[in-house]
């Protein structure tokens, strides 16, 4: 297998290159709609072209006529096989054929002996008898995909693995939905001839179903999107109907989400060392693809209306053969269960635990985060650093707060962070930031969050410190930046204005030149913090006769400047985390001025792209998810089986969430820029980080009318109400839903 990226990227592209010399061009599905129904359901000739490709050996090792490659590969081409519907078993051929002995494969890589595994899960009662050395299997196996087609097969049971040939088995037929059939298989003392063990080519069909199911959802929204962008009623394209658009919108994201953790998934296979991590990824991968492929196959049909329940529309094709995969290789649920299984920790999430001594542990790290490469560390001794300093460090009265705590009260967690290092996470080195990768920085937000570590005032820090390191002159980077690091500039955000809400580009605060400075006027709303910031930094119209995003610029101007008055506004949980700001002819000089006059809207959006990779960052949800299990500790509920199907969901949709984020961390980290998709990491993250509380809130019954939080110190309530803002604040999730659908899927 190829060592380098580059060399298995390349491998990758001629995969799903080759694929077009079986699937033939996109959307042509006739060699699908004449196999259907027939009583082999495949094409020998097409299955020897696969084995000439080196399809059928693409994971068996070169001595044997295989080329080796990994599991990369293997799910890309399994992609590229959903995506055409290829009806051939090669993914179950495949996946045994590493563990078949000498004796078999070289004829299976060849393509003339055709071997499909019969799972255990497929096996109802299974007798083995040996005599005088010689085997014999009676039973039989039910639901056995492509039966028809096979030589022999390789059937998994308690009491081992053998090899069976098909003429000495009995094959009855049954169609399934896409056109296939299911068999059953029964053996009468037929003789069998042990081969290799078959449980981790299981989790690799898993694996590869996973990418198959995928493929399939990928070309029907494609399919979908094109039908909705063609097709007129009432004088205009269906697809310009906002409720179609958010639709498609939901269908994008969930795909995106799939091919994040299906990446991530692949890449923990291969590096795994131990079954059951391999086991978790499988079960990881297979939950979400059948999940997001059966949102696909029944939004798609309802998307083309009445065409889509028709047999002769391509649609109805993907439609039926999602439904005949997303329960191969186990359900969704059944999948989720095991995860769990796999991944608990049986260790309460107490909030209350003791801890050493602080002092000791401020002498114990060195004390600038910025003079090392955390990047070289691996990702556990990461996590035990930083878990073991914030244990020790972070000041034990301030652990999981109710609401957004104020300056005064962050101000000495603030402090500790800057001493470590550690307060710019994702700043780079050479600006004083600790330049964290993707898994890193999701690692240390975790940690945080485990422990109930409060959000300090960090506009500064994830806002204007990054904008000024790509936009600011040297002079305003070299007087700003380090006044962030020590806090003495707390910073706010300007953006939001009454009655333009998240329509940034309607906003009517004016900047106007008078000598040698700007006067300002103008309100701001919603601005969070406000009354801690000693600084602002805001968007103000300074052209009155350009276009909307037009005649924009970017500026910063200090707080207790004359005319600037800052307003507190009461939350529905009493807090005054939000704030109004009037600006009354507030005088600022020239070079105030961030970036070129009239180019504010470029570095507003390039803020809005970090604030909504800010804002989906798996922090708020992984907080929230941490109190649901003390709850469901502290009511009872724990190892309630209904609950646990519950929790195991929500479980998966932040881990999934995780790998989403990272990959458009990855994005930043390679130097592209956040493009308009980044909106679909604010809405799976803030509709997830409420449909967890939510759980909370159910799981402790009556008890969440109450103000104060329960004996865990968790306020339910409180979260829940907190939640609701998330989805509004930084755009609402409508907005965003409406910035994809124009600008990524082209609606």
């Amino acid at each position: 297998m190829s060592d380098t990226s580059d060399e298995r990227a390349q491998n990758i592209r001629m995969i799903r290159d080759s694929a077009a010399a079986i699937t033939g061009a996109p959307g042509d599905l006739r060699r699908i709609r004449e196999l259907r129904f027939t009583e082999a359901g495949m094409e020998s000739e097409i299955w020897q072209r696969m084995a000439d490709l080196g399809w059928v050996g693409l994971l068996a090792g070169e001595d044997a006529g295989g080329i080796g490659l990994g599991m990369a590969e293997f799910i890309a081409l399994s992609e590229e096989l959903g995506r055409a519907l290829v009806p051939e078993p090669l993914i179950a051929a495949a996946a045994i054929a590493p563990d078949l002995p000498a004796s078999l494969l070289c004829d299976v890589v060849a393509g003339e002996l055709v071997i499909l595994p019969i799972w255990r899960d497929m096996v109802g009662t299974i007798r083995t008898v040996e005599d005088n050395g010689k085997i014999t299997v009676t039973g039989s196996a039910a639901r056995v995909p492509c039966a028809p087609g096979a030589h022999g097969f390789a059937i998994q049971t308690d009491s081992g693995c053998h090899f069976i040939k098909a003429q000495d088995c009995t094959i009855t037929s049954t169609d399934t939905l896409d056109g296939g059939t299911f068999s059953r298989v029964t053996f009468d003392a037929a003789p069998a001839v042990p081969i290799g063990d078959l449980s981790m080519a299981y989790e690799r069909a898993t694996l590869a179903s996973a990418a198959y199911l995928l493929g399939a959802a990928e070309r029907a929204f494609e399919i979908t999107l094109d039908y909705i962008k063609l097709r007129h009623q009432f004088g205009r394209a269906i697809g310009s109907f906002q409720a179609l658009q958010h639709r498609a919108v939901d269908m994008k994201l969930l795909l995106e989400v799939t091919r994040a953790v299906l990446a991530d998934c692949v890449a923990g296979f291969e590096v795994a060392g131990a079954a059951d991590e391999r086991k978790r990824m499988a079960s990881r991968a297979k939950s979400r693809a059948s999940d997001t492929a059966m949102r696909i196959a029944r939004d798609s049909t309802q998307m083309h209306g009445a065409i889509g329940i028709t047999d002769a529309h391509d649609i109805g094709l993907y439609t039926r053969k999602i439904a005949t995969l997303f329960n191969q290789y186990g359900t969704a649920k059944a999948h989720r269960r095991r995860y769990l299984d796999l991944t608990l920790v049986e260790e309460p999430c107490c909030p209350n635990r003791s801890h050493e001594d602080k002092n000791s542990a401020m002498n114990t790290f060195a004390p600038s985060g910025a003079d090392r490469d955390y990047n070289a560390m691996t990702d556990a001794s990461f996590r035990a650093e930083v878990r073991d300093w914030v244990q020790k460090t972070y000041p034990e009265d301030m652990r999981f707060p109710l609401h957004r705590l104020h300056r005064k009260d962050t101000k000495v967690w603030y402090d500790l962070l800057a001493e470590k290092g550690w307060l710019a996470p994702n700043w780079p080195r050479e600006h004083g930031g600790m330049g964290l990768g993707p898994s890193k920085r999701v690692i240390f937000i975790e940690e945080l969050e485990r422990h109930g570590c409060s959000r300090v005032n960090d506009q500064g820090v994830l806002m204007i410190g990054p904008l000024l390191i790509d936009y600011g002159t040297q002079a305003q980077r070299d007087y700003f930046l380090p006044k962030i690091h020590t806090g003495e500039h707390i910073w706010a955000q300007g953006y939001s204005e009454p009655d333009a809400g998240s329509d940034l580009a309607s906003l009517r605060t004016e900047a106007v030149r008078d000598g040698d400075e700007w006067v300002i006027n103008g309100q701001k709303i919603w601005t969070s913090l406000g009354n801690d910031a000693n600084w602002i930094y805001l968007l103000a119209r300074t052209d009155k006769d350009a276009k909307k995003q037009e005649g924009i610029s970017f500026f910063l101007v200090p707080a207790d400047a004359p005319g600037v008055d800052v307003r507190p506004i009461l939350t529905l949980n009493r807090s005054d985390e939000f704030c109004e700001v009037f600006f009354d002819d507030v005088r600022i000089p020239l070079d105030a001025l961030v970036g070129e006059l009239n180019a504010g809207w470029t570095m507003a959006k390039a803020l809005l792209g970090f604030e909504r990779i800010f804002v989906g960052s798996p922090a708020q949800s992984s907080l929230a998810f941490s109190r649901l299990e003390i709850v469901a500790r502290e009511t009872g509920l724990w190892d309630d089986p209904s609950f646990r199907d519950r929790y195991a969901v929500l479980a998966l949709d932040l881990a999934d969430h995780v790998s989403l984020y990272a990959s458009f961390v990855d994005k930043l980290k390679s130097g592209e820029k956040i493009g308009p998709d980044v909106s679909m990491l604010k809405i799976f993250q803030t509709e997830l980080y409420q449909r967890i509380a939510m759980e909370a809130m159910e799981v402790v019954g009556d008890a969440a009318a109450y103000v104060e939080p329960l004996e865990s110190e968790v306020n339910t309530s409180g979260l829940w109400l907190h939640t609701l803002q998330t989805t509004i604040y930084g755009g609402t999730s409508e907005v965003q839903r409406g910035i994809i659908a124009k600008n990524v899927l082209g609606l």
